[in-house]
């Protein structure tokens, strides 16, 4: 399993591919391997690179949690000697890269957000999620928690199962840490300023993340925002056809032009 020394911790990563680098940053329900609908087709016009948030999947942790999501995020394209690559973020992995977006602008390419805030406009999270984090006794608690916000299981059992199924890779995740991630505030002048292409991605049935994807695509001149139907929070799993086909175009017309 290929993970490297970043930032005090081992931090799992893989790499798909080749062409301009687009590095995947999964969510709070999430690790590396949900992207398994995104590597076989973006891999074959991009690098592909996917990886673990601290404490996540096959990544260690040493306390600090979402604290040093940024700077494993940097830390990671040192290693692999990135110097520039478009991030896609989901969700909690939005948050990490629009952090990173914000204190590295010239290193991103682009920047995809897709059901997030990213830390710069608050989400407004559905009614049962409300204190979730604080309720819930452990991560796969709250993790079937989360799944149960937007009707995800009724419109894709299977999908629901599968994602479900992938999630208990993350059993270890420490619960108490994850609060840490409102802690990660970014700001979306820097990224404007940058020129920095941003498309925005959300859920016609997400409880929430439209509002702040649209306060998103205030802040952000030149931004795209897309909001596909019959998806929820998941859309990136749950209608991967239609994810997939706006970061292929988005990015193609961006970085291969």
């Amino acid at each position: 399993m290929p993970s490297a020394k970043i930032n005090g911790i081992d931090l799992y990563y893989e790499v798909h591919g080749d062409g301009p680098p687009l590095l995947l940053s999964h969510g709070v329900g999430s690790n590396h391997l949900h992207w398994w609908q995104q590597i076989p087709l973006l891999s074959r016009k991009f690098q592909v690179i996917t990886f673990d948030h601290r404490g996540f999947g096959f990544s260690g942790d040493d306390g600090r949690g979402p604290d040093e999501f940024v700077a494993d995020m940097a830390g990671l394209l040192d290693h692999l000697k990135l110097d520039k690559v478009a991030i896609a973020g989901q969700s909690m992995g939005g948050i990490t890269s629009a952090g990173f977006a914000t204190q590295h602008p010239k290193r991103v390419s682009a920047l995809i957000l897709s059901c997030s805030g990213g830390g710069i406009v608050p989400v407004r999270h559905a009614p049962s999620m409300k204190g979730a984090l604080e309720e819930s006794a452990n991560y796969l608690e709250f993790s079937s928690r989360s799944l149960e916000q937007d009707g995800f299981r009724q419109r894709e059992p299977y999908l629901y199962f599968l994602f479900e199924s992938m999630a208990q890779l993350n059993h270890a995740v420490n619960l108490k840490l994850l609060p840490r991630m409102r802690n990660i505030k970014s700001d979306a002048a820097p990224i404007a300023a940058a020129g920095i292409p941003v498309l925005l991605i959300g859920g016609e049935d997400d409880n929430g993340a439209n509002e702040a994807l649209r306060g998103l695509n205030a802040l952000l001149p030149g931004s795209q925002l897309h909001i596909i139907p019959d998806a929820g929070h998941l859309l990136f799993f749950e209608r991967a056809q239609a994810y997939n086909a706006l970061v292929d175009s988005f990015l193609s017309n961006t970085l291969l032009r």
